[in-house]
C-alpha cells in the first residue's frame, strides 16, 4: 500500500523543492493527501473526465474537489480543463498570495501563514538567492526595478518621450480597461512591517483578475484611476521599491528580502534610470541614505561645503527612485544613463515544455507556468 505522505513529497519534488520538510509540512496543511495527488496530475492540463478516469474516481465528487482547489487558488482552469503551477512561485502567488487571500471560508489559516513563513525565511530567500546566481552566470537576469512615477515627475530633465512604453507605468495604468488592484501576498502571509498592504498588481487589467473579483470573500477590488495614483504615490512616498508587478519592501518581498539579507544587490538588475544629487539644494539630512534599500547613497565632504553632502554610487543605484520621491528639498533626479536597447530581453534558455502535436498544452514560458488552457 502507498504511503499517504509520499503525495506530498512528490509534489513537493515537482515544484523543484525536494528533500524540504519545512515545504512538506506546508502541503500537509493546504492538501489531504488526495488532493495533493490531484494536483500532481495536474502538471499536465486534464478535464474532469480525462482525470477522473486516469485516477478511477467519481467524476461527481471529483469535479467538487477540482472547483474546491480552484476557489482555494490552488488550480487554474479554463472552460473544460484544469491544470496545477509548474512552479513554486507561481503555487505560491496563487494559492496563498495576491488573488488567494480573503475573509471566506477559504480563508488562509493562521498555521498555514507560520509555516509558509518559516520556509520562506529559512529556505525559499536561499533559493531565490541561489537561482539569480545561475541565471546571472548563464547571462540571464532578473526583471529590471521599475522607475517610480513620482521621482520621474521630480526629474523635469527627463521628457514624456525620453520614457520608453515598457518601463512608462503611468501610461499602463491610464491605458488600462480595467483596474484591480490585490494585496501584497508576502505581507499579508509574513510581512513584518507598515508599508500599504493593497499594493498587488497581479490582476492589474487581467481576466483572472476580473475572476477573482467577483469571488465571495475575496480582498481584490477594482479602482479608478484616481485612485489607482493614489495607491501608487502612497507605496512610493512609503519606500516600497516597485519590482515586476509588486511595490517590495526589505523585510518581506521574495526577491528584495532574500538578496538584503545576502548582501547580493547586484542581482537586482537596475533600469535605465540613475539618482544625482543638486549639492546646493542637499542640506545634508541623511534621509535618503535611510531610504534607499540598496546602500547606494553615502554622505561624504565637498568642496563647496562644510556639512556632508548625499553622493549616489552609480554601480549600487537600481534607479528605484525611492530616495527622489522621499526628499523633502528636492535635492535628487533621475537622469538616464542607458540606452534605449538596454530593455531588450536578453537570450535565455526557455524552461522546458510539455507541448506535442497531439499531446498536452504547452506551458506558456515565464516565471509563471500558467497553461494555455482550453
Amino acid at each position: 500500500m502507498a504511503n499517504p505522505n509520499d503525495a506530498y513529497t512528490e509534489l513537493a519534488e515537482k515544484l523543484g523543492v525536494p528533500n524540504s520538510e519545512r515545504f512538506v509540512k506546508i502541503l500537509e496543511a493546504m492538501f489531504t493527501p488526495e488532493e495533493a495527488r490531484i494536483c500532481q496530475e495536474l502538471f499536465a492540463p486534464a478535464t474532469c473526465p480525462e482525470l477522473a478516469s486516469k485516477l478511477n474516481l467519481d467524476e461527481k465528487k471529483l469535479s467538487k474537489t477540482l472547483n474546491s482547489l480552484v476557489d482555494r487558488g490552488a488550480l487554474t482552469r479554463g472552460k473544460t480543463q484544469y491544470a496545477f503551477h509548474t512552479n513554486l512561485l507561481a503555487f505560491h502567488h496563487d494559492s496563498v498570495a495576491d488573488t488567494a487571500p480573503h475573509t471566506g471560508p477559504n480563508a488562509i489559516p493562521q498555521k498555514v501563514k507560520e509555516l509558509w513563513g518559516d520556509f520562506f525565511r529559512n529556505e525559499w530567500c536561499d533559493m531565490f538567492v541561489n537561482n539569480s546566481i545561475r541565471m546571472q552566470k548563464m547571462g540571464g537576469r532578473s526583471l529590471p526595478i521599475w522607475p517610480a512615477i513620482g521621482a520621474l515627475e521630480r526629474s523635469p530633465n527627463i521628457r514624456p518621450e525620453d520614457i520608453l512604453p515598457e518601463e512608462n507605468w503611468r501610461l499602463k495604468i491610464e491605458n488600462a480597461k480595467r483596474r484591480i488592484i490585490a494585496p501584497c501576498g508576502c505581507r499579508v502571509v509574513w510581512g513584518v512591517c507598515d508599508h500599504p498592504l493593497m499594493t498587488c498588481f497581479a490582476c492589474f487589467d487581467r481576466p483572472r483578475g476580473e475572476y477573482y473579483l467577483n469571488q465571495p470573500g475575496r480582498l481584490l477590488k477594482e479602482v479608478s484611476l484616481a485612485e489607482t495614483l493614489d495607491i501608487v504615490r502612497e507605496a512610493e512616498e512609503s519606500g516600497l521599491v516597485h519590482w515586476g508587478e509588486c511595490y517590495c519592501c526589505n523585510c518581506c518581498c521574495e526577491n528584495l528580502f532574500s538578496v538584503t539579507r545576502a548582501h547580493r544587490f547586484d542581482l537586482m538588475t537596475p533600469n535605465r534610470f540613475q539618482a544625482v544629487v543638486n549639492e546646493e539644494l542637499c542640506k545634508g539630512c541623511q534621509d535618503c541614505v535611510e531610504r534607499c534599500p540598496f546602500e547606494a547613497i553615502e554622505m561624504r565632504k565637498t568642496a563647496s561645503s562644510k556639512k556632508l553632502k548625499a553622493s549616489v554610487v552609480a554601480e549600487k543605484c537600481k534607479g528605484c527612485g525611492v530616495c527622489i520621491v522621499g526628499c523633502k528639498q528636492n535635492a535628487l533626479r533621475y537622469e538616464i544613463v542607458r540606452p534605449p536597447e538596454y530593455l531588450k530581453p536578453r537570450p535565455f534558455p526557455p524552461p522546458s515544455q510539455a507541448g506535442r502535436p497531439g499531446g498536452p498544452p504547452r506551458v506558456i514560458p515565464g516565471m509563471w507556468g500558467f497553461y494555455d488552457l482550453k
